[in-house]
């Protein structure tokens, strides 16, 4: 579960960003701790908190920026870094990513500070599926399961390393997710003749399930980028992270 400070950070930002009627999720590490890891076991820990808000131009962000960091009792202070804020209380670190009418037509923006661009492709369909979670009296919306792993997938393209904290967390999940209730009632079919091994089956039907969520010039990204990170992976033994990508790309192919 959180701390104390973690869940005051996250009130503070929920009340701010209410106020200026932007629609916010929680991304990355700290929504894993609270969708996955209470139910399947715990992975990484995560020093920052990052979410992601539906803006439509940069003038709204800055605008979102000066009311973190300015008035009479400001809850953060700016960093070096545009998307980077620091919780005065606390002194734990946020990171925001803009996306929405911001990003387009590309679904790309660009830092003005650095020059760094980032493809916010999969946020919009994150923020359509996202679940509402309840700590002691605070609600917020946290990315689901099948959108935190497209998420992860195009941040890695987005570093392209070989090894970071993004591909710790997808093999995270695939190594851990079940569903077993909905593997047995909606893949009986594919059980039965084949298409799909048991022990594969899980990560099949989350691959199912992305496709659902995503539309298709983000399942189209994406397909491309599995590809290349398959390929710079071991995908021979089941028990490597590119054996795995591969059941859920094919299970996102196969609707």
């Amino acid at each position: 579960m959180i701390s104390s400070n973690e869940k005051q950070v996250l009130a503070d930002l929920v009340d701010i960003v209410s106020s200026l009627d932007l629609p916010m999720i929680l991304v990355g590490a700290g929504a894993r701790l609270l969708i996955f890891d209470q139910k399947f076991g715990e992975g990484r820990g995560t020093k920052d908190w990052d979410v992601a808000i539906s803006i439509d131009s940069w003038e709204a962000y800055q605008r979102l920026c000066e009311s973190l960091t300015t008035g009479e009792s400001p809850c953060f202070k700016s960093t070096k870094n545009s998307h980077k804020f620091i919780h005065i209380e606390t002194k734990i670190e946020v990171d925001i990513v803009p996306f929405g009418e911001i990003g387009e037509p590309d679904q790309e923006i660009v830092w003005s500070d650095s020059g760094n661009s980032m493809n916010v492709l999969g946020f919009p369909e994150a923020l359509l599926h996202a679940k509402t979670t309840v700590i002691d009296d605070l609600e917020i919306q946290v990315v689901d399961t099948p959108a935190f792993v497209v998420l992860k997938i195009f941040a890695w393209g987005d570093r392209g390393e070989r090894t970071n904290k993004d591909l710790e967390d997808i093999e995270f999940i695939l190594f851990r997710y079940e569903d077993d209730e909905r593997v047995y009632s909606e893949l009986a079919g594919e059980l039965a003749h084949g298409v799909v091994e048991f022990l594969d089956a899980n990560i099949y039907l989350l691959g199912q399930d992305i496709y659902k969520i995503l539309r298709d010039k983000t399942l189209t990204e994406l397909d491309s980028l599995l590809s290349k990170l398959i390929a710079k992976l071991d995908a021979d033994q089941p028990e490597s992270l590119g054996y795995k990508l591969t059941v859920l790309q094919t299970g996102i192919r196969s609707l």
